[in-house]
């Protein structure tokens, strides 16, 4: 059995999102389970419903460890961190270390900053599941992560 109480989420995997007090709309963007590999993961959104770039917003992904989604999450959070117009750069720029609340203990994650907006993306692990988050117009060091147990509370875009 895992966290979830469905079937085919790997075994240990925990699903994470920012907590209750959220004052805005929590939605479920995509799930899955590979059977080949046993990966899981999930992306959930916190914001308005519509995307709105000025307006205070949160993307979370869990994924098992060792997920290549992971990787692809943290690809497609730095596109969206870029000012549109802008080049990506080659590689990861500097980032700075965060201390974020997850399932009620500090926990760091790895953090980078847009100076020409207020986007950010930060990455780290918690126990086995890897945490990607993004956002606008939100410090992440206010964010406070929960385990998620039931997908049903979210609405589906």
């Amino acid at each position: 059995m895992n966290d979830q109480g469905a079937p085919g989420w790997a075994e240990g995997f925990s699903i994470f999102a920012v907590d209750a007090e959220w004052p805005e709309s929590r939605q479920v963007t995509g799930h899955g389970y590979n059977r080949a590999t046993g990966d899981s993961h999930a992306y959930l959104w916190f914001g308005s419903p519509y995307f709105d770039p000025q307006v205070e917003h949160v993307t979370v992904f869990s994924g098992s460890s060792g997920n290549a989604e992971a990787g692809e999450a943290l690809e497609r959070a730095f596109e969206i961190y870029h000012h549109p117009g802008e080049e990506p750069p080659a590689g990861l720029p500097a980032s700075e270390s965060v201390t974020i609340t997850t399932a009620g203990k500090p926990a760091t994650f790895e953090l980078w900053r847009n100076s020409s907006n207020r986007s950010w993306v930060a990455r780290g692990c918690v126990e086995t599941t890897e945490v990607v988050l993004s956002g606008a117009e939100i410090e992440p060091s206010e964010l406070s992560l929960v385990r998620v147990s039931d997908l049903t509370s979210f609405s589906n875009l």
